[in-house]
């Protein structure tokens, strides 16, 4: 997949924000993924370097995918991230839409858009990957109060906000979740985003297959 051959999108979210988007379906996806970019207030969008690499990655293993940028909330209170819930749901019909019923939808997030991803609970979509979330966004994350679906959590071994340590205990109790560390990286994962994208890849790559049986 090059830059220029995913199709730029517009959604609109169920409390009338219009949000741009960039969208990959390849032929008969074997399944599909809504990537959540980092904090607005602080550059995050869906160009940042670590939403780019998933992106891409996703979409060289054949799968679907949809970034997209969080509305401009201008949030600073306790209330972040919790507008930007109906964003995410808006991408996750979207992609739905564009992708066979039997096609499973993940969401994929990095950052802030990790803990808004596991904030939200819609019907349509089949687990979680979230990479270096700050728990501290959105509120509480949606396995924590018993939802079974499956979680990839990668945690940065030198993570500022989220050492591996932190995601242990925020992750205790959840019914189906997998940790692995960012060897020597720390928050912004810098010289490791290759291999954090493959390690969510192939793990999104094997839930869908487990539930194609």
């Amino acid at each position: 997949m090059t830059h220029d051959s995913a199709e730029q999108i517009s959604l609109l979210t169920a409390d009338g924000q219009t949000l741009r988007g960039d969208l990959w379906v390849p032929p008969s996806p074997v399944a599909a993924a809504v990537v959540c970019h980092p904090h607005p207030a602080y550059g995050g969008d869906r160009r940042n370097v670590v939403v780019d690499a998933l992106f891409r990655t996703l979409a060289g293993a054949g799968i679907a995918a949809l970034r997209f940028d969080f509305r401009r909330s201008g949030r600073t209170a306790a209330g972040e991230g919790i507008a930007e819930r109906a964003d995410v749901v808006a991408a996750v019909h979207r992609l739905a839409s564009a992708v066979d019923l039997d096609v499973p939808v993940y969401l994929v997030g990095y950052s802030f858009g990790a803990d808004v991803a596991l904030a939200v609970g819609d019907d349509r979509h089949a687990g979680w990957a979230a990479v270096a979330p700050p728990f501290r966004f959105s509120g509480p994350a949606r396995p924590g109060a018993g939802d079974g679906r499956p979680v990839l959590v990668v945690a940065a071994e030198h993570d500022q906000f989220a050492p591996p340590a932190w995601v242990d205990r925020s992750t205790v109790g959840w019914p189906d979740v997998t940790v692995e560390v960012a060897p020597m990286a720390d928050h912004f994962l810098a010289g490791a985003t290759t291999g954090v994208a493959r390690t969510v890849t192939d793990w999104v790559a094997a839930r869908a297959a487990e539930r194609r049986g």
